[in-house]
């Protein structure tokens, strides 16, 4: 790469000795192309992407170009998300007050409730337990736009760079560098690329060749938001065996919830609504959440399930997909997936967006201990020659991970649905519930991924940087 920058500079130069005249603005353009590639460039500047920008920041000192497909971030759009210990750790790494304004954005839950459909109480659970009583990782809700606020001004705070309405097309590796380029006939270069850009991924169709496509679950969710403040503290999940489904509601504000009710619906079912899924306009949204809670009176729900039905303010219809096959690396060469582009989720642990959150976590460090210089400008920079080392450790290290929690995900998805499909199933259920909540404070299977520490994990796999180790402690 260097070879052939000198000799194209040269070539410039010669051209310009013999015409004796200054560089025109086409030269200087042409100069401008053959800088050397960005350090790291980031496509999708969501959740995940704009926490790996901050997360790249604060372990490496180097400002990630992101690039991003929309046009500009909106306000009061989409629903909401729950945020765990696990992933407030990486937020609370990166800048604890970064993480209080994330808290202050959002509600605690306080609590964890398992409820039949008519308001029956089966169990209930502290969150505490769940961050060990560390109160700064305490679980909430928070709508994602609010979330992704917090973010992007944080970003903007760091001087980061974030280049909206650019849709990727393509991406080519060359040598010791990606050129990326876009719709809008832009590009530009980088040594390491890292997608952030969701379920969809368009890198990762690209560098699999879409080897592994979305498959359809079997289950739709409608969800949304209410202005009306829960009438109880905390997260509660009912199941139904009249509707044959089971829901969630959780606090996203003083005076705002959401809801989610998931449904199993046939694949062929699901093809022939496809076109509908995605935000809900506000007369459609108005409609599905009346004709359900219309429908949940006759099956005996309790008024507090209906009530954010009748006053909803935002709704959308979606159907969980996961890849098929799953991706068996999130590398390929200087790429790498992070988030929803290597492992989308379905939400029943409410693991999806923390898994991404450790991804960057771990992702960053391992690039600062593995690949960090600084270059002769003193400006910090990745040493090429062992990108792969942290790449293949990065591997190692998130694919088991992320695998494992979704399929423990997908398990606790169809134990609920069975739940409510059978009520002797459920009967049982409910009694191992009480028992483990009894025992245990909470429920066994929320574990994993809740009291999981990225940066332990990544300190145990650099045996050989145990001072290092020991400074990060």
């Amino acid at each position: 790469m260097k070879k052939h920058l000198k000799k194209l500079q040269k070539k410039l130069s010669f051209s310009s000795r013999n015409s004796q005249r200054t560089s025109s603005p086409k030269s200087v353009a042409v100069l401008e192309d053959l800088e050397e590639p960005t350090e790291i460039v980031i496509v999708g500047a969501g959740i995940v992407g704009l926490v790996l920008a901050l997360a790249l920041n604060k372990q490496l000192g180097i400002k990630a170009e992101v690039y991003e497909q929309a046009q500009v971030f909106h306000d009061d759009v989409g629903a909401g998300m729950g945020m765990y210990p696990n992933g407030l750790r990486v937020i609370r790494d990166i800048d604890p007050e970064l993480l209080q304004k994330i808290k202050a954005a959002g509600h605690p839950y306080g609590v964890r409730r398992w409820e039949r459909h008519d308001g029956t109480e089966v169990a209930v659970a502290e969150e505490r337990v769940l961050a060990g009583d560390d109160e700064d990782l305490m679980s909430i809700g928070i709508r994602r736009w609010r979330l992704q606020k917090v973010l992007f001004e944080a970003v903007e705070k760091a001087g980061i760079k974030i280049h909206f309405r650019k849709r990727l097309e393509s991406i080519k590796q060359i040598d010791d560098h990606v050129n990326l380029k876009f719709e809008d006939g832009t590009d530009t270069s980088c040594k390491l690329l890292l997608a952030s850009d969701g379920s969809s991924s368009r890198v990762r169709k690209i560098i699999t060749n879409d080897a592994s496509t979305l498959k359809y679950t079997g289950t739709q969710c409608l969800m949304g938001t209410s202005s009306l403040p829960r009438e109880e503290q905390g997260l509660c999940l009912p199941s139904s065996p009249t509707s044959k489904c089971h829901g969630a509601f959780y606090p996203v504000a003083e005076s705002e919830q959401c809801f989610q009710f998931h449904f199993p619906v046939p694949e062929e079912e699901a093809k022939a609504s496809q076109g509908s899924w995605g935000a809900l306009t506000e007369h459609v949204g108005h409609e599905e959440c009346k004709t359900l809670a219309n429908r949940l009176i006759e099956d005996g729900w309790d008024r507090k399930y209906l009530e954010p039905l009748y006053h909803m303010d935002k709704a959308i219809k979606i159907g969980f997909s996961t890849l098929d096959p799953p991706l068996e690396t999130f590398v390929q060469g200087q790429v790498a997936l992070v988030g929803d582009a290597a492992h989308p989720p379905v939400p029943y642990l409410g693991q999806g967006a923390q898994q991404g959150l450790e991804d960057a976590g771990t992702l960053a460090l391992l690039l600062k201990h593995l690949c960090l210089v600084k270059n002769a400008n003193g400006n910090h920079a990745i040493v090429m020659s062992k990108l792969q080392s942290a790449l293949k450790l990065y591997d190692e290290m998130r694919v088991p991970r992320t695998q494992d929690m979704l399929t423990r995900s997908e398990a606790w998805g169809k134990h609920q649905q069975k739940r409510a499909e059978n009520e002797n199933f459920n009967r049982t259920k409910e009694k191992l519930i009480q028992r483990d909540v009894f025992f245990h404070e909470t429920m066994p299977v929320l574990l994993p991924g809740v009291q999981h520490d990225y940066k332990e994990e990544v300190l145990k796999a650099l045996p050989s940087l145990l001072p290092v180790a020991e400074e990060e402690k």
